[in-house]
């Protein structure tokens, strides 16, 4: 018996060190996918938040106009009511 379990261990051993060679390579080619998935998915999300923090820029920019643009019109009314109330 013990003749008969060193043949299967000699047997054995090159296929269980070919499995655990391929199961360590397919688990760095897993890790390797992985970080180039979330690569790509890192360089997206950048985009997208440079794209809004330019959208903020342009917006807070458009709400200073209108700001400037509403205070040039509270002037403008209060001239023309001022003009009107003078003519009572």
């Amino acid at each position: 018996m013990a003749t008969e379990s060193s043949k299967w261990r000699e047997f054995l051993q090159p296929l269980a060190t070919a499995l655990v060679a391929f199961l360590a390579a397919a688990t760095f080619y897993m890790q390797r996918a992985g970080e180039e998935a979330s690569s790509v998915e890192m360089a997206s999300l950048r985009a997208r938040i440079d794209a809004v923090e330019r959208q903020g820029g342009k917006t807070a920019s458009d709400i200073d106009n209108l700001r400037a643009l509403m205070s040039d019109v509270r002037s403008d009314v209060s001239f023309i009511r001022g003009k009107l109330e003078g003519k009572k």
